[in-house]
């Protein structure tokens, strides 16, 4: 549906709205193709995995896009402080945050995600539209998308009906057509109705301009990796864009691998005698277990006592090997350490392996915290404009803090010992120290703390070299 949407918009574009230029769909055949294939993996496996190939899919692009969004949000919060409008801003925020995890897997997916806000009800609602759902018109110098359509589709009886939204952001103005089509087959994007003939959009007004803004009223989050589908497109790419090969290689040998226990079955080869005859010569229908484990032959006479087992040796070691083998390359082509997606027990032991391993994976993932954190910039500047248009808040100033976890590349062990070298150095509160990693509440926390500076107690005596020794 991706690409028939594709086709309509580009051969109506000047139909539907005015660009004022010769403006097009800045989506290459190339780059149309690769977000069809993203889509088609994280949903069933890919185009391979079918009845007829026999390949069953092991769902390794949606874990991997499952396991980096758990990555970079299993600590994010994000504040808005300020003024009464930052507190409105935070709340309408809220419901969004709540489910930022399965946007960021979307995103991580399809290689970007846009979050649009809309006003409904003097509240401000975020869309968040996928990867296939959204066709970039222009980009300016920097690589920020400027102008795009988005796509929505309402499936009512024998009708589709189509609304195409157009945003274009230039010389700091925000413009936002809307049109709707209809048709009743899904062969065409059909013909031009009125908004009104579909209650869900009825109060969209067709054409709206908003003025002296400094960027476009939408945010783009985009996966931060080179595109190497099409280096001449500012779209980002999915995470697992480089291992598309080798994941199909990997269910193709996953097939081979349950081939290995069925085709290894034990089963007893005997001649027909043995077994039970129906009235017209037939072998009688045996239970499941039965079938499976005796097989008929029709062996010469005189050989009646024909009775061989089949129990080959299994190779499931050796096909396990070669599987593991392939996700640790997996692991490498999409930026996890070893052991995440590969048996954690066969990883690199030595220290500098482990900690290079542990790096990249978190290379990574501070490379799409930050960018995310760019996108929810752009979306929050996006309310706030919103909010004086309609005035939805008293207008005022607002600061955003995010707050991000890096635990994942430290052993909460080493992780302790690190603070406890702050705790010394006086650049982290003793008391803070106590809550963190060694469970104490607040008030019993500072409690110690307190009697440690009135000199009851000295953490930092005779018993500081024996508590390091536990720590380590």
């Amino acid at each position: 549906m991706f690409k028939k949407l594709l086709k309509w918009l580009r051969s109506m574009l000047s139909q539907m709205f005015d660009t004022g230029n010769e403006q097009d769909i800045a989506l290459s055949e190339k780059m149309s193709s690769a977000i069809d294939m993203w889509a088609r993996m994280y949903e069933n496996g890919g185009p391979w995995c079918n009845a007829k190939s026999g390949i069953h899919s092991c769902k390794l692009p949606s874990i991997i896009a499952s396991e980096f969004a758990r990555l970079v949000t299993i600590e994010m919060e994000v504040d808005v402080t300020g003024s009464p409008r930052a507190d409105f801003l935070q709340q309408q925020m809220n419901k969004m945050l709540d489910r930022i995890r399965s946007y960021a897997e979307l995103g991580c997916a399809l290689g970007g995600i846009v979050f649009k806000p809309y006003v409904q009800d003097g509240k401000i609602i975020i869309d968040a539209v996928q990867g296939d759902d959204f066709f970039p018109t222009s980009f300016d110098a920097s690589g920020r998308m400027t102008g795009c359509i988005f796509v929505e589709q309402i499936r009512r009886k024998n009708s589709i009906f189509t609304r195409a939204e157009h945003h274009e952001y230039q010389n700091g103005t925000h413009t936002i057509q809307n049109r709707a089509f209809e048709s009743h087959s899904s062969d065409s994007i059909g013909t031009p109705i009125d908004l009104s003939a579909v209650p869900e959009w009825a109060q969209i007004s067709p054409d709206a301009q908003i003025s002296n803004v400094d960027r476009p009223l939408f945010a783009y989050f985009r996966v931060p990796q080179a595109n190497r589908q099409d280096r001449h497109s500012p779209l980002g790419t999915s995470v697992f864009a480089d291992a598309v090969e080798t994941i199909h290689d990997f269910d193709e040998q996953y097939g081979r691998y349950l081939w290995e226990y069925r085709g290894g079955e034990m089963a007893l080869d005997v001649a027909d005698d043995y077994l039970r005859k129906s009235p017209d010569g037939e072998c009688f229908s045996m239970p499941e277990r039965d079938k499976r484990l005796y097989r008929g032959h029709d062996v010469p006479t005189g050989d009646q006592t024909f009775y061989q087992i089949f129990a080959p040796a299994l190779r499931d070691e050796s096909f396990a090997r070669g599987m593991n083998t392939m996700l640790k390359q997996i692991e490498m082509q999409v930026g996890l350490a070893y052991g995440t997606l590969s048996d954690p027990q066969d990883v690199a032991k030595t220290a500098t392996e482990i900690n290079a391993s542990r790096q990249r994976s978190y290379c990574t993932v501070k490379d799409i915290q930050k960018a995310l954190q760019n996108a929810l910039d752009d979306l929050i500047y996006s309310m706030d404009k919103l909010a004086t248009l309609y005035n939805l808040a008293p207008q005022g100033s607002y600061q955003t803090a995010y707050d991000w976890d890096d635990s994942i590349v430290n052993e909460p062990s080493q992780r302790k010992q690190m603070f406890w070298q702050y705790v010394i150095a006086g650049k982290f509160p003793f008391w803070r120290y106590l809550m963190e990693f060694e469970s104490y509440t607040e008030k019993d926390a500072k409690a110690i703390a307190g009697e440690a500076q009135q000199g009851q107690v000295d953490p930092f005596a005779d018993g500081k070299e024996e508590m390091q020794n536990e720590i380590s």
